[in-house]
């Protein structure tokens, strides 16, 4: 990789370090490209130092530093004050127990640290512990007759936990009351998923583990169950469907057609009544017959009476 220094201009008082930076080159030959990544160094400004993130970092590792301290000196002091009492192993694992209860305790103080009513049992909490603590170291310093080693060995907790106080108290935002309310309400509905989700994942695996290990007895009450199920699913198929409200009706609709209820005798029949009681009966009398039963008086209706009259009488001659 080739490295050029390509001149800048810098300003005064701005302080600068110098990084590497890469551009694309290009070189033609006889018409065909070829392109290269160069590497050249440039100056580029940095930003000043921030003082106070430097000093937070700072007061952090020095907390923490006390913090250890406080965990080995008191460790020491309850291992030392119950080493007559239980084995020394058990004794100086006690010890750890009285440093780590207000840690814990500040720990949770520092999750809840925007809500202070939250945090507020796990302050007190916390200072009940520190105080049980302190007791103890100094109460090891007054059985080695040396109570004031005591008092101020008991101290290093309080100093730690003082430190910490501080750090929690920088870092906590006062919220307003609408955003506390917000910030509550989302956090109920995290928490609700959060449990729904761990129940069906501990019932789904508890299901899991009795259909592989229940047995027989397992296998009937779950068949109990399905065809319980089964039969509530069908009752609600079954059930009848609401009724359909029927559109409403067009205001103007086509008239249905009146229909004539038709009473009188075919022309047939007229004829042949006629023939019957008077075989002698002219066309023209048979005509009149059946006008008279009902029928039209139409251009035909004399030709169609005697073609029935012929059919009924063939020996009928027309008159």
């Amino acid at each position: 990789m080739d490295e050029v220094t390509e001149p800048q201009e810098r300003l005064r008082g701005v302080r600068y370090e110098k990084v590497t930076r890469f551009r694309m080159e290009t070189t033609v030959i006889d018409g065909v490209p070829s392109t290269r990544r160069v590497g050249y160094q440039a100056w580029e400004p940095v930003p000043p130092r921030d003082w106070d993130e430097l000093i937070l970092r700072g007061v952090t590792g020095l907390a923490i530093a006390v913090t250890v301290i406080a965990v080995v000196a008191t460790t020491a002091s309850v291992g030392g004050l119950l080493d007559a009492l239980v084995p020394s192993a058990v004794a100086y694992s006690t010890g750890v127990v009285f440093t780590s209860a207000w840690v814990a305790c500040l720990g949770v103080q520092w999750l809840n640290r925007v809500n202070p009513e939250r945090a507020k049992p796990a302050m007190i909490g916390g200072w009940v512990a520190l105080a049980i603590s302190m007791g103890a170291v100094f109460a090891y310093g007054h059985t080695l007759h040396q109570p004031w080693a005591g008092a101020f060995g008991a101290c290093i907790d309080l100093l730690a936990k003082g430190l910490w106080a501080l750090l929690i108290g920088h870092h906590a935002v006062p919220l307003d009351a609408g955003v506390a309310h917000w910030v509550t309400e989302q956090e109920q509905k995290l928490a609700g998923r959060e449990l729904l989700s761990a129940r069906l994942l501990r019932l789904n695996r508890n299901a899991a583990y009795q259909r592989a290990v229940g047995g027989r007895e397992f296998q009937a009450a779950d068949a109990i169950l399905n065809s319980a199920e089964t039969a509530r699913a069908l009752d609600a198929s079954a059930a009848p469907a609401p009724p359909v409200v029927p559109e409403k009706q067009k205001e103007q609709e086509e008239p249905v057609p009146s229909v004539t209820e038709i009473d009188r005798q075919s022309i047939a029949g007229v004829v042949r009544t006629v023939v019957a009681h008077n075989p002698k009966v002219s066309d023209a009398d048979l005509v009149t017959a059946v006008k008279e039963a009902g029928h039209p008086d139409r251009p035909n209706l004399a030709d169609t009476v005697r073609r029935t009259a012929l059919r009924v009488d063939p020996s009928r001659k027309a008159s």
